[in-house]
């Protein structure tokens, strides 16, 4: 839910939750830290035990705001209550939308409660979520054919920025190793980073640990690596999984260590050897292990980007062809 607002958010509406989940404990205080982050406000009752009453007070509470995300609890199609509660709240709402969440590695009972649950209220969109895993989502897919609807949202990572929105195009040639390069523009564009990243350097077979973190900071804000390297046009390249074991936390030791070295240390990497670790380490008040851990994923990085060039990526402009793609020019 938090994800939602906040994609309607970065197209600048305004935003309102109610969460109307009574039965999951903390379900309430999860919802309001996560949108309060993001400065949405959010209605609820931790206390109350009526999702209807919640509603009801909570339409009037965040009337103002031009969109209004109602959160309901997770529920099984086979609970008759949680049904017809269901069916109150969306004649309580009058729901433009009703969107089902799916978990990609539902498999086939995502049929069935899909089925039920376009009965009571009429599904009109699918939202598909733990699509980084590795289920393929056919269980969720076969809930979209069961309510006749269509996919709204795939969720890929567990920020919340990790939404975004299902393009049949772009998702078939992702999955074909062709990429897409239509939603990494989009991406650019809501981060407001268009002159930042420079995904040609990233595509040249050569560059230096300064390089590496700009470009993996910036990236950073867009969503994970993994789904950002998924949106370029790559063949069936297959990564090493260690290039996207990168967390914000990392980043964080990794700029640090980078911090305690020398200008020429971070243009060539090659001249840190053990008794510059050792000095790095100690004016990082890290470790020579994490400095080696530093140098490996560089490493890594250089490499794969080697094999991006080789595999075509380094024949296109991306920038270029970035800007085009969100009418930057």
């Amino acid at each position: 839910t938090a994800k939602i607002a906040r994609y309607f958010q970065k197209k600048g509406m305004k935003v309102g939750v109610i969460c109307a989940d009574t039965f999951r404990p903390g379900a309430y205080d999860q919802l309001a830290t996560l949108c309060a982050q993001i400065n949405i406000p959010c209605f609820g009752d931790p206390k109350a035990a009526d999702a209807k009453k919640i509603v009801k007070e909570g339409l009037v509470a965040v009337k103002d705001q031009e969109v209004i995300i109602v959160d309901t609890q997770g529920r099984h199609a086979l609970e008759p209550d949680l049904i017809q509660e269901i069916i109150d709240l969306n004649v309580i709402t009058k729901a433009t939308h009703r969107w089902l969440v799916i978990d990609a590695a539902l498999g086939q009972q995502a049929s069935e409660q899909a089925r039920r649950f376009h009965e009571a209220i009429g599904i009109d969109g699918v939202i598909i979520t733990k699509m980084d895993g590795t289920a393929k989502g056919g269980g969720a897919l076969s809930a979209v054919a069961e309510t006749k609807s269509g996919i709204v949202f795939i969720g890929a990572g567990e920020t919340i920025e990790n939404l975004e929105r299902f393009d049949a195009n772009g998702f078939i040639s992702r999955l074909l190793g062709m990429g897409d390069l239509q939603a990494l523009a989009e991406k650019v564009q809501e981060a407001q980073m268009a002159e930042e990243v420079d995904m040609e350097a990233m595509m040249k077979g050569h560059f230096t640990l300064r390089d590496m973190y700009k470009q993996l900071e910036a990236l950073n804000k867009m969503g994970p690596l993994k789904q950002i390297m998924n949106m370029l046009p790559m063949g069936n390249m297959q990564l090493p999984e260690g290039v996207y074991d990168v967390t914000s936390t990392k980043m964080v030791r990794y700029r640090i260590l980078m911090d305690s070295m020398t200008p020429k240390e971070l243009d060539d990497p090659g001249l840190i050897n053990s008794s510059r670790m050792q000095r790095i380490a100690r004016g990082a008040g890290g470790t020579p292990e994490e400095v080696r851990e530093l140098l490996k994923y560089y490493k890594m990085m250089h490499k794969t980007l080697k094999g991006l060039r080789g595999a075509g990526g380094g024949k296109l402009n991306m920038q270029r062809l970035m800007k085009r793609f969100s009418g930057m020019q």
